[in-house]
């Protein structure tokens, strides 16, 4: 009886073994073809095609979510470096921030904290204070009245995020800049200098964007 019960504990035992290797295997075979969309999105990326390598991207995530770890509820995006699982959505954000669909992009980069719970990528938070400085200016550009205490407050959230950017990376000189750009165009606001804030309304009066190709996102 004892030795029945060996040999079945042995096979179970096996069977475990088996199951684990083969999804092992498979995930191992999921995550080099990832990769490649990857690689494939950022030619696209550097041939102007934004919107291919947005659809690439975003294939890839849909095939992460859909792979189950067996007997668990674990998909592919929790198994995945985090490493790689940042470059997904921050490089989906850049694209559509590039589209300038800033709401998309947001919801892009919310991805990470509905996966991770946090996100402690630098990059996330200057991507986040450069869509929101675009949003502020679009807005106030779009807007009939031209409320200026609106669109300081609203610059005021991109340079907080920027802000916090930086206290993870104090050497990134995109941060470093962005910041002190947007510093500063609150500053013309609170001077009530309508010639320099005229500024805010020409094509140069931007931050220095992210749009990074994505094979340097890394």
């Amino acid at each position: 009886m004892a030795k029945k019960r060996k040999s079945q504990g042995l096979m179970i035992a096996k069977i475990f073994i088996g199951i684990v290797l083969a999804v092992i295997a498979y995930l191992g075979l999921t995550y080099g073809s990832m990769l490649k969309e990857m690689d494939a999105a950022a030619s696209d990326y550097s041939r102007g095609d934004m919107e291919a390598a947005l659809k690439r991207y975003e294939a890839v995530e849909e095939r992460l979510r859909g792979f189950k770890v067996p007997m668990t509820k674990i998909d592919g995006l929790r198994v995945i470096s985090a490493r790689d699982r940042h470059n997904l959505f921050l490089n989906q954000a850049r694209m559509l921030y590039g589209m300038r669909q800033f709401n998309d992009a947001t919801e892009r980069l919310e991805k990470e904290n509905e996966v991770s719970g946090v996100t402690t990528d630098s990059r996330f938070f200057l991507m986040r204070g450069n869509i929101n400085f675009r949003k502020a200016v679009t807005t106030y550009q779009q807007s009939q009245k031209k409320d200026a205490n609106l669109l300081e407050e609203n610059l005021l959230g991109a340079e907080d995020s920027i802000k916090e950017s930086l206290q993870m990376y104090p050497s990134d000189w995109d941060a470093k800049y962005n910041y002190e750009f947007i510093n500063n165009v609150r500053k013309m606001l609170t001077s009530k200098d309508s010639e320099k804030v005229k500024l805010l309304m020409e094509e140069e009066a931007k931050p220095q964007t992210k749009e990074l190709p994505p094979e340097l996102a890394g």
